[in-house]
C-alpha cells in the first residue's frame, strides 16, 4: 500500500514539439529538393516561387530547431527520436544556409 512518490513513469507517446519538428524538418527538405531539382531540370532559369520556396525552407528549419530544442526538455518521447528531430532540422538549416550563400 505504500506507494513511492519519487518515481514516476512518463506515459507513453511523443512529444508533440517533436511532432511539429519533424514536420517542419521534413516540409523544409521536400522544399529543397523541389528547389534543387527544378533548377538542375531547367538549367538555372527558375521563377521566383523558387526562391520563395527556398527561403521559407530556411525559416521553417530554423523554426524546426527551435521545436525540437523545447521538445526534447519535454518529459514524453523517446531521446533518440527527440535527438533526430534536432539533427533533421540543424541538416536541413544548414543546407538552406549554403544554397542561399551560394544563391547570392
Amino acid at each position: 500500500m505504500f506507494r513511492n512518490r519519487r518515481f514516476q513513469v512518463a506515459p507513453k507517446g511523443s512529444a508533440s514539439d517533436t511532432v511539429i519538428a519533424y514536420c517542419l524538418g521534413i516540409l523544409s527538405g521536400v522544399f529543397i529538393l523541389l528547389s534543387v531539382v527544378k533548377s538542375i531540370v531547367s538549367k538555372g532559369n527558375v521563377e521566383r516561387i523558387y526562391g520563395v520556396l527556398m527561403m521559407s525552407a530556411l525559416v521553417m528549419s530554423f523554426t524546426g530547431v527551435l521545436f525540437a530544442i523545447l521538445g526534447y526538455n519535454d518529459d514524453e518521447g523517446s531521446v533518440t527520436g527527440k535527438k533526430l528531430s534536432i539533427i533533421l532540422n540543424a541538416v536541413t538549416l544548414i543546407v538552406s544556409v549554403i544554397f542561399l550563400f551560394k544563391g547570392l
